[in-house]
C-alpha cells in the first residue's frame, strides 16, 4: 500500500528498497529471493514524503455508508451535538467520545459504532466508526484513516502498528481526531501515516500489507 498522508497532508512520496521494487498508481510490489526452513531475508524498504498537496487534494469521492438503522440512542446521541455552533462540534463529540468510550486494547474482528455506544469502550476501529458517525451526521467534512500512528523518532514499522483513525477538515486544513489516542488537532509527539481512506465499510478487513510467503514478517522503514 502506498502512503497517502503525514499527520493529515496529503503528500507525494519517494519510494526506495533494498530489493526490486514494482510500483503502480497506489500499490507497489517488493521482490524476494526464495527462502527455505529457518532462512530470512530483510528487505528495506524507505517512504521519503516530498511536496505537500493541497489540502482539498483528497476529499470523500462519495458519502461513507453510515448506519441505515440507527439505534435511537445513537440518533438522540448525535442530535445532542446540534445545539452547538458547528465550529464547537467537533471538540464537544471528541470530548464525549473520551469521558465515555474507553479503549478496550487490540481486539480482532470489527464490532461496530453501535456495540461501542452500548458497551461505552471499543478499539481504535469502533472509536473511529462511532465518532465517523457523530462527527458527519452533524455535518463535519471526515476522512476515515487505516495507517499508523508511531513515535516521531521511530522509524520502522511492522503490520502489527496497524491503527484507525478519523481526519476532519477544519478552515481548510485537515487535522487528526483520535479518541482512542486522545489527539485531537495536529499531532505532537506521534506521526500519523495514511495508507488508506475507507471509501465504505466493506473496506474495514482490507490488509495493506500482503505477502505470498507464510509466516513473514515485515518490517518497512
Amino acid at each position: 500500500m502506498k502512503p497517502l498522508a503525514l499527520d493529515a497532508q496529503v503528500r507525494d512520496w519517494q519510494l526506495s528498497a533494498s530489493r526490486p521494487l514494482r510500483q503502480g498508481s497506489e500499490t507497489y510490489c517488493l521482490q524476494h529471493d526464495s527462502l527455505g526452513p529457518y532462512q530470512s531475508q530483510q528487505i528495506a524498504l524507505q517512504w521519503l514524503p516530498v511536496i505537500p498537496q493541497p489540502d482539498a487534494a483528497w476529499r470523500p469521492a462519495a458519502p461513507y455508508d453510515l448506519a441505515q438503522s440507527p439505534s435511537a440512542q445513537l440518533l438522540q446521541l448525535s442530535d445532542s451535538f446540534a445545539a452547538y455552533p458547528q465550529q464547537e462540534r467537533v471538540g464537544r463529540i471528541y470530548a464525549w467520545m473520551v469521558d465515555n468510550i474507553t479503549f478496550s486494547g487490540i481486539r480482532r474482528g470489527i464490532e461496530g459504532a453501535e456495540h461501542a455506544l452500548q458497551v461505552g469502550s471499543g478499539d481504535c476501529t469502533e472509536h473511529m466508526l462511532l465518532a465517523g458517525e457523530l462527527l458527519e451526521r452533524n455535518g463535519v467534512t471526515i476522512r476515515r484513516a487505516l495507517g499508523v500512528a508511531i513515535p516521531k523518532d521511530q522509524h520502522r514499522i511492522s503490520a502489527a502498528a496497524l491503527h484507525n483513525w478519523i481526519e476532519y477538515l477544519d478552515n481548510g486544513s485537515w487535522l487528526v481526531f483520535d479518541s482512542s489516542k486522545k489527539l485531537l488537532g495536529a499531532p505532537e509527539t506521534e506521526s500519523y501515516l495514511a495508507l488508506l481512506f475507507y471509501q465504505s465499510s466493506q473496506q474495514l478487513t482490507h490488509e495493506p500489507f500482503t505477502t505470498d510467503l507464510p509466516r513473514l514478517k515485515l518490517f518497512l522503514q
